[in-house]
Order: structure tokens, then C-alpha cells, then sequence
């Protein structure tokens, strides 16, 4: 453990961790910056609103909010919800997967796994026109900005810029050695060549520390200018909100029951992970290429290369890897707006993003062992 804390010391000693870590928060707080007060004002009002007369629109819910005193914004909301009626209860996923089908036609098998996905998501459309979650307001027409804005721009970038700070920190602490030129010293014997497996259990923690960091420090002031007190407690499935794939628009459809308090803990908890994935990712590659700067760039390589295939295999019509190779980290880091919905084109199985960040973290925890394996047995010269 004492070995741990000192690798902890070096990353958190650096100076440039914290200087990068300071341009995210900030680039973070000029993106909440750029939303309109406008928007913002209607958003607190929705939920301010949603906090009394509840989240879901029924006879009760309009005749409350009928009988409170008409502004501009509440006047909007009650024209939006008038009449309002379960988009579910007719709902024919059909339709999507004769577009996705017909996207993927030139690989029968893409169409086979596109109709089997499709099929399954109309057991889960049944089930949310049970429970009546398209009639939860959400925030009502600032729905679908707001959860794009939360849950694409803004997460997205908090990830993004975790998983290049979890790889930099992480190759950082595999090059100490070398770039302060001690490495000969450490591995001279097959206990300080040991050092590396201590540098990745180090960097794991680190890597989670640093997402978490920037989480806090970004997703606290955006709370504090929006006020989610009505709004937790409501379905994301409510039909004010919407995903698009392809420009081919649909409800959002989660394959599990979320509410908007759930489904922030759940993509925060996945974030976590995903975070883990690409230090594992910068660890094999840093032990196996030795020169961190080179690790950096074959990273580099990797993550903008394998958007680069996806988008080839896409335009040569093989929708069958296509499939398969959205299991990649990045891709799922693209797709963070939608998680835990059926992704359209960029997923094949319910729950992909799950499924892709658990194998990831599966190959990839074996890939560095196999590495610190070799490394430790490696002679030096």
C-alpha cells in the first residue's frame, strides 16, 4: 500500500494534472455559459410546477395547473399538455426495424440481428404504455434540449475528458522511470520489474478520483442553475423526450425503467467504468511500448483509427463488423446521450454499452496482466 500512496504522490504532485484539469472545468463552465436564460427560467418554472401538482399529466395535473396564476411560461407549458395522450399505446417498433433493416440490407445477417433487437424492444414498449411513462411531464417542451445538453454535451465532454486524463496519468506513471531516466535501477531485479503491476493498481483509483473530480466540480454549478426538484422523479421515457439516429426519430426507449434521478446515477456509474476501460487501454499500451510518448501517439492511433473504420466499414455496406466493431470504447463514449436505450445503428444487443464496457474491462484487465506477465520475466540488458 505504501507503494501505492508514493505512485499517487508523483500523479497528483504534477503540476500539469492540475493545470489540465482546471482548462476542462473551465471549457465545462463556458458550455453551461451558452445556454439561453431563457430556456433556463421555463426549465425552473416546469419543475417548480412539477414539484406541486406532481409529474404525471392527468386530469388532476391540468386542473391544478389551470388554476394557478397564468404567466407566460405556465401558459406555454398548459398549451403543450393539453390533450396529451400515450404515443406507447400505438407504438409499432416494426417501423424501426424496417428502417434499420433496410439500412443494413446488404448483409442478411445485420438484418437478422437488427430484427431480433427490434423484436425484443416490443416487449419493453408494451410495458411502458402499462405504466403510463409517456404521461410524465419531464420538463415538458425543455425536455429534449435539456436531456441532450446534460446527457450529451455536458457528460460527454466530463468523459471525454476523463478518459484522456485517466490515459495520460496512466502512461505517466508507467514512463516515470524512464523519463527520469531510473528505469535500468528499477528493473534490475524481478521484484522491481514488479513495480509496473503496483503503477497500474495505482492508476485504476486515480483514474476514478480524477472522473469524479470533474464530475463534481461541473455537474454542481449546473444544478445550481437548474433546478431538478420536481424533475428527479420523472420517466425518461416520458414522450417530451426523444432520441434520433439517422434522422429517423423515436421515443425514448430505455430497456429498463429509469427516472431522471436513476438514469444520471446509472450513466455516472458507467462513466466509472468506462473511465477504467481506457487506463487499461493506456496501461497495455504503455508497458508494451515502453517509450510513453510512442504509447501516446499509437493511442491516439487506436481511438481516432477505429472511428475512421466504423465509418469505412459503414460506407463498403459490411453492416455485419460494422456491428461488432461499435463495441469499441469510443463509440460507446459517443452514444453517451442515449445509454441504456436501443442505440439504433450503433448497437446490436439490448444494453450494449453495459455489455461493451464489461467486455472491454474483461480484455483489457487480461491483456495488461499478460503484458506485466512478459515485462516481468523480460531480461534486461
Amino acid at each position: 500500500m505504501s507503494l501505492v500512496y508514493c505512485e499517487w504522490r508523483k500523479l497528483f504532485h504534477l503540476p500539469a494534472l492540475w493545470a489540465f484539469l482546471g482548462l476542462c472545468l473551465v471549457f465545462n463552465g463556458l458550455l453551461i455559459a451558452t445556454q439561453s436564460p431563457y430556456d433556463r427560467a421555463f426549465f425552473n418554472d416546469t419543475s417548480a410546477d412539477a414539484e406541486l401538482l406532481g409529474q404525471r399529466v392527468d386530469g388532476e395535473f391540468l386542473a391544478g395547473l389551470s388554476a394557478m396564476p397564468e404567466t407566460e411560461n405556465r401558459k406555454l407549458l398548459l398549451q403543450s399538455v393539453a390533450g396529451l395522450e400515450d404515443v406507447f399505446e400505438t407504438y409499432d417498433t416494426g417501423e424501426l426495424a424496417d428502417f434499420y433493416t433496410g439500412v443494413v440490407k446488404t448483409s442478411p445477417l445485420a438484418m437478422e440481428w437488427m430484427t431480433w433487437k427490434y423484436g425484443l424492444l416490443a416487449e419493453r414498449v408494451e410495458h411502458l404504455s402499462q405504466t403510463d411513462a409517456a404521461l410524465d411531464l419531464y420538463a415538458g417542451p425543455a425536455t429534449y434540449g435539456s436531456h441532450q445538453f446534460l446527457f450529451g454535451a455536458l457528460f460527454r465532454a466530463i468523459l471525454g475528458e476523463s478518459a484522456i486524463l485517466a490515459m495520460l496519468g496512466t502512461l505517466y506513471l508507467l514512463g516515470y522511470e524512464g523519463l527520469h531516466q531510473t528505469e535500468g535501477l528499477a528493473c534490475a531485479t524481478r521484484t522491481g520489474r514488479r513495480l509496473w503491476g503496483v503503477k497500474l493498481l495505482a492508476a485504476l483509483p486515480a483514474s476514478t478520483v480524477v472522473y469524479g473530480l470533474l464530475a463534481s466540480f461541473t455537474l454542481t454549478p449546473y444544478f445550481l442553475l437548474y433546478d431538478y426538484g420536481g424533475i428527479w422523479s420523472a420517466s425518461v421515457s416520458s414522450q417530451f423526450n426523444y432520441f434520433s439516429d439517422m434522422l429517423f426519430v423515436r421515443p425514448f426507449l430505455t430497456w429498463g425503467d429509469f427516472t431522471v434521478g436513476q438514469y444520471l446515477t446509472a450513466a455516472l456509474a458507467l462513466g466509472a467504468a468506462l473511465t477504467a476501460v481506457f487506463s487499461l487501454l493506456a496501461a497495455v499500451f504503455g508497458i508494451f511500448i515502453r517509450n510513453s510518448y510512442l504509447a501516446a501517439l499509437a493511442l491516439m492511433a487506436l481511438c481516432f483509427g477505429g472511428l475512421g473504420m466504423v465509418s469505412a466499414l459503414g460506407e463498403l455496406g459490411w453492416w455485419a463488423v460494422y456491428l461488432i466493431a461499435c463495441f469499441q470504447p469510443v463509440i460507446v463514449w459517443l452514444s453517451c446521450s442515449a445509454w441504456f436505450t436501443e442505440l439504433g445503428l450503433t448497437a446490436v444487443l439490448p444494453w450494449q454499452e453495459t455489455i461493451a464496457v464489461g467486455l472491454n474491462l474483461l480484455l483489457l484487465g487480461g491483456g495488461a496482466i499478460l503484458v506485466l506477465r512478459r515485462f516481468s520475466r523480460k531480461d534486461v540488458a
